[in-house]
């Protein structure tokens, strides 16, 4: 198998690489970004930081799927919690996500729809969300399922935290994982996203500092998740 995962920053990455034992066997550099090749026997693994934001995100994934043919895209990184039963260093496995800044609601059309697209929100792949839930268990962390909400905004105010809540039913904010999951769903690529909350998104403060102590254990949690699933390829 052929997995790809995909992080926003140095930081989620660095945590991810901790977690692979199989051999660099290439690197291919492209748009600024370079991609690392993994292999053991017949599974590969390619690594790459996207940047932080939508376009980053969808220009990484193009350029992945255009020259490596993956059988599967993860996203893996931090967010934060939009739901108040969850908090700091719990993980969101993605079952759907949604791009919460388009707005064409002026043509009589919901917050997140995109423009002329045949879906509302970008569904993960249930196989690969099985095998990454599947027997895997946190020391004093939940591990939950259900939306995810991106935007080219870090939320850092309680009243958008909870609009985001309640427009969407999401249980977290990013800024990455839905234009990912967009250019999966068009080129047909299964897809998930692995997220662990590294603040409050402003509901207890200010999410910036939070966000800023917190990133690197959120990061932690989320890598450990995606070893579990790298574990059973």
């Amino acid at each position: 198998m052929r997995v790809a995962i995909i992080c926003a920053m140095a930081e989620e990455l660095a945590a991810v690489n901790e977690e692979i034992s199989f051999p660099l066997v290439n690197t291919f550099t492209k748009a600024s970004n370079t991609y690392n090749e993994y292999r053991d026997g017949e599974n590969e693994i390619i690594t790459v930081v996207s940047g932080i934001g939508k376009v980053n995100a969808a220009i990484t994934t193009q350029i992945l799927l255009d020259n490596f043919a993956v059988d599967a895209v993860v996203n893996v990184g931090v967010a934060g919690s939009l739901s108040p039963n969850l908090t700091f260093g719990d993980v969101v496995v993605a079952t759907d996500l949604v791009e919460h800044d388009f707005d064409i609601t002026a043509f009589g059309e919901p917050l997140g729809q995109i423009a002329r697209m045949d879906t509302f929100a970008f569904a993960a792949d249930s196989s690969l969300n099985s095998k990454i839930v599947t027997g895997l268990q946190l020391d004093n962390n939940q591990v939950v399922s259900g939306r995810i909400v991106s935007g080219d905004q870090f939320i850092d105010n309680a009243d958008k935290a909870k609009f985001l809540h309640a427009e969407f039913h999401a249980l977290a904010c990013e800024m990455e994982g839905a234009a990912i999951a967009h250019v999966c769903y068009v080129n047909k690529v299964p897809f998930a996203v692995i997220r662990a909350l590294s603040d409050m998104a402003g509901q207890d403060g200010a999410a910036s500092h939070s966000f800023e102590d917190l990133k690197y254990m959120a990061a932690e949690r989320a890598a450990t998740v995606a070893k579990h699933f790298l574990r059973g390829l």
